[in-house]
């Protein structure tokens, strides 16, 4: 049984790991107007975050890598491959042929879909007050992303699904089988499976790729390995062995939140009476989620 002290220690985590990810819009902007692709971008962000962790854990616990049993192992290689690689290339794909608003949202009606797979697949309650949280979240989550919501054809919605169902499939079975695993030798072999297949996808064809890109752009592929990958995965990772599955699903919601924040500040877009309400919603909901003693209350 988790003790307070813990959960709110993986409240943290799981908050702090939504801030890591809201600056995937920001890098990904960046990005774009260099000409790197989306693929390429997300083979490099995750292949040089495996390389980075990896050295980290050589330098702090070098045994910790291999203190992983071989099924701890390739489960967590492919978690790497079948949720972060597949959940992050639906999401841009669908960014093709879908509004960046409506896009997100599809994204976001993951934490329903881990409410309901956690209840069948792990028999996790989620309690009155969780639910309440989820309703409010999700009303939030709509009024956060109101804008022009344009569809160029319907499989590009079927692609914006896919990233939630992968998305919370992710959540569902770290949430099972690396509970107890040590969570950087983990991250390690998550971002490595990522990494490694969207590179084969992406570079087969041109190897010096990746070379040309970091050399012309290393510190944007950088900084985006270490906020975004290392340590948005580690801490979400973490964060994940001490709360439930839906509590989560629904304090990861930080990341549109401070999505819309970076985008103004940083971007210059301009921010809509409605989106603030629709933040205002979300962090109650947050606020009922941390105000939890018990999980299943």
């Amino acid at each position: 049984m988790t003790s307070i002290h813990e959960r709110k220690i993986g409240f943290i985590q799981i908050i702090l790991s939504g801030v890591c990810f809201s600056f995937l819009g920001f890098f990904g902007k960046m990005a774009y107007k260099r000409h790197i692709t989306p693929g390429e971008l997300l083979s490099l962000r995750y292949f040089l975050s495996a390389i980075l962790t990896g050295l980290l854990i050589l330098l702090t616990k070098p045994k910790s890598l291999f203190t992983l049993s071989r099924f701890e192992i390739i489960c967590s290689l492919l978690l790497g491959i079948f949720g972060y690689a597949l959940f992050s290339s639906f999401y841009f794909m669908a960014l093709t042929g879908l509004s960046a608003s409506l896009t997100v949202l599809l994204l976001y009606t993951y934490p329903v879909m881990v409410t309901i797979f956690s209840r069948i697949f792990l028999k996790e309650k989620m309690g009155e007050k969780g639910f309440v949280a989820l309703v409010l979240v999700m009303i939030g989550l709509v009024a956060l992303v109101w804008g022009e919501w344009s569809v160029s054809k319907p499989i590009y919605l079927l692609f914006g699904i896919g990233s939630a169902v992968f998305y919370a499939f992710y959540i569902i079975l770290s949430r099972k089988y690396l509970k107890h695993v040590a969570v950087l030798p983990s991250s390690f072999y998550v971002q490595l499976g990522a990494g490694g297949v969207l590179s084969l996808i992406n570079f087969s064809g041109n190897r010096q790729r990746p070379l040309e890109i970091m050399i012309n752009h290393y510190p944007l592929i950088l900084s985006m390995s270490v906020l975004c990958s290392l340590m948005a995965m580690t801490l979400f990772l973490a964060g994940l062995q001490k709360i439930t599955s839906s509590e989560a699903s629904i304090l990861s919601t930080t990341e549109p939140i401070f999505g819309v924040i970076i985008a103004t500040t940083l971007l210059g877009e301009n921010i809509q009476p409605i989106q603030v309400i629709g933040g205002v919603l979300i962090l109650i909901g947050m606020i009922i989620i941390a105000t939890k003693k018990n999980p299943n209350s």
